[in-house]
């Protein structure tokens, strides 16, 4: 009884310093984003959808924080111009992306597996990246679909994502101050993202293109 009493605590408190660090990047997307009406639309839609995929996670404390979000989003764009129609379309159309995949209610050491990385890379660069049939991974950069070193792939931009999440989470934890002592999840996904191997079961998940939405594309398809 004491063992299961044990494990549901440090579960009750793993979820709560995962649901701060999901609740740390959805409003970092909007702190960190320009104050420009072309900037609006995308930066107050991806915060969204981050805040959807943690629904479950957050559970009665999702509508409150839905609205703070909001109040912010509003008091950063609303003058730079962009209306506040143009805001709340993208806060409903990122909360209905977010919410066709939420994350679980509960999260365990288990939980924290290379499918977890995926979620939450997925979030960061979705519709930037492509899977050509025969030649790789691209990458959308500078208004033109570029290819990724081929001996590495997708793996780089995956560490690189990973690795600025893990210093940020860390930041958020310390406001939180980690007072149960859990966040020691973050230095075993620090192991694991320097470690070639797991980082490609990742890739492995970014190819599941009914779950992660990844284009892929032959040769053919290409433009000339």
């Amino acid at each position: 009884m004491k063992d299961d009493f044990e494990k549901w605590a440090f579960e009750e408190a793993l979820t709560s310093e995962i649901a701060s660090c999901i609740i740390y990047d959805a409003f970092k997307k909007v702190n960190d984003a320009e104050a420009k009406i072309e900037k609006a639309r995308s930066s107050v839609f991806h915060a969204f959808l981050i805040l959807g995929r943690a629904k479950l996670l957050l559970g009665k404390r999702f509508e409150e924080l839905r609205q703070e979000l909001y109040d912010t989003a509003k008091e950063k764009f609303l003058l730079a111009g962009v209306s506040e129609a143009e805001l709340r379309d993208a806060m409903e159309s990122g909360v209905r992306v977010g919410q066709w995949r939420t994350l679980p209610a509960y999260m365990s050491s288990q939980s924290l597996h290379y499918g977890f990385v995926a979620e939450m890379v997925w979030t960061e660069i979705h519709g930037s990246i492509r899977y050509v049939e025969g030649t790789g991974w691209e990458e959308w950069k500078d208004r033109a679909w570029r290819r990724l070193p081929k001996e590495r792939g997708i793996i780089g931009l995956i560490y690189k994502v990973m690795r600025q999440k893990i210093n940020d989470w860390r930041d958020a934890l310390e406001e939180v101050a980690d007072v149960n002592g859990t966040g020691g999840w973050l230095g075993e996904l620090e192991k694991n993202i320097n470690d070639p191997a797991w980082l490609r079961k990742v890739e492995e998940l970014f190819l599941l293109t009914d779950y992660f939405g990844v284009v892929i594309v032959s040769d053919d398809d290409r433009p000339s």
